[in-house]
């Protein structure tokens, strides 16, 4: 399970501050269709903005995501997530306050404002908390207090050290098999194996080579033997 939540957690975190930034654009909509159609006065439209751009269950999803992208097997594309968290959640932040003071003449009463202004002074705090945080782990990414896998083809790199390792590793192993030393007899020429003549043991291994020498072979006619040059053995 958990390696399943390593994988996903990168489109995890991108869907969750694509949510987060959806929210904050529905809640602006909503408000210039309630003020455009008079369905509710301005001040109560703003405070329904205050109240809906973004919740704060949406915000503590985004910082936990983004913690788990940088801080445990650091991605990346970590830098990039934090950008745009941090972007969105300031903004969605700076909304909730202006939105937020908009709409407190709305609340009926002293007793309601100032409930309102509690409540609304409690969730503005967290979420500029979680701004907070976020600028902090992208400048600590920016300015390289944070380590992170550099983006690019390191993976080829990474793969080719095992290979030279083990192709190292072959070229000094000593064999386990050494071949047996040749052994044999050798003859000049195939008249003299057919004649019986005593042949010449072949050479040891290292042996220094001892040239060409002229081959007699018998004559045409009668018993002798001649010297044909240019043939021999080594």
């Amino acid at each position: 399970m958990l390696d399943n939540l390593i994988r996903l957690r990168e489109p995890a975190a991108w869907t969750a501050i694509a949510v987060t930034a959806v929210s904050i654009v529905l809640a602006l909509v909503r408000f210039a269709v309630t003020v455009s159609t008079d369905t509710l006065p301005f001040s109560a439209a703003a405070q329904n903005v205050a109240l809906n751009a973004m919740s704060l269950p949406l915000v503590i999803v985004v910082i936990a995501l983004v913690w788990f992208c940088v801080f445990h097997a650091p991605l990346p594309s970590a830098g990039r997530i934090v950008a745009a968290a941090a972007l969105v959640v300031t903004t969605g932040t700076v909304l909730t306050i202006v939105a937020l003071l908009l709409g407190l003449s709305a609340s009926a009463g002293t007793l309601g404002v100032v409930l309102e202004i509690v409540g609304g002074l409690l969730d503005v705090v967290l979420k500029l908390g979680a701004a907070v945080t976020l600028w902090l782990i992208l400048r600590g990414l920016r300015g390289g207090r944070i380590d992170i896998p550099a983006p690019g083809p390191a993976a080829p790199a990474q793969q080719a050290a095992p290979e030279a390792s083990v192709a190292a590793e072959a070229a000094t192993q000593v064999p386990s098999w050494t071949p047996p030393p040749v052994t044999g007899t050798a003859w000049a020429s195939a008249s003299e194996a057919a004649a019986g003549a005593p042949g010449a043991a072949a050479p040891a291994a290292g042996a220094p080579a001892v040239g060409w020498h002229p081959v007699r072979r018998p004559a045409i006619g009668d018993g002798t033997t001649q010297e044909e040059p240019g043939a021999g053995r080594p």
